[in-house]
């Protein structure tokens, strides 16, 4: 039987789909200013919005699917508290990354510290579904990463 570390490994290979603050991704040559905005929400009280959204997110998943995350090492079925302050903490210090491994659904998401989305990997179709109007309720946006 694979570890939850090799499965993770093999779900990050899989097709990923984004969770986003904006409707599409950014191109370099756009002439916005993307960093100056991404930077500006993450580095000020704008933040503690963003963190909302991801957790309310990941909590509204909760609901639906066996969620395993690692944190601190491996814990399988956090409570909603424990979601808050990892993301919180993420977020506090700008550093680190929160995995969230739906079980039976052969599904990732995963939250980096340095992002204005979440990653979702290998959701099949029906989960899909539900991520789509979830990530809606929140004000984000879903889509098909771009390659």
């Amino acid at each position: 039987m694979e570890s939850k570390m090799e499965r993770i490994d093999a779900l990050l290979k899989k097709q990923c789909f984004i969770m986003d603050y904006l409707p599409e991704q950014v191109k370099a040559d756009n002439g916005g200013q993307f960093f100056d905005v991404e930077y500006y929400l993450l580095g000020s009280d704008k933040h503690i919005g963003l963190k909302d959204r991801f957790v309310a997110v990941i909590l509204k998943l909760m609901c639906y699917y066996h969620v395993a995350i690692l944190w601190n090492g491996w814990v399988d079925r956090p409570s909603p508290e424990m979601i808050e302050e990892a993301v919180y903490e993420i977020m506090e210090n700008h550093s680190g990354t929160l995995n969230v491994l739906f079980v039976e659904a052969d599904a990732l998401l995963v939250f980096d510290w340095n992002c204005l989305n979440l990653s979702v990997y290998n959701p099949a179709e029906d989960v899909q579904s539900i991520m789509e109007r979830i990530a809606f309720s929140e004000g984000l946006f879903w889509r098909e990463a771009a390659n």
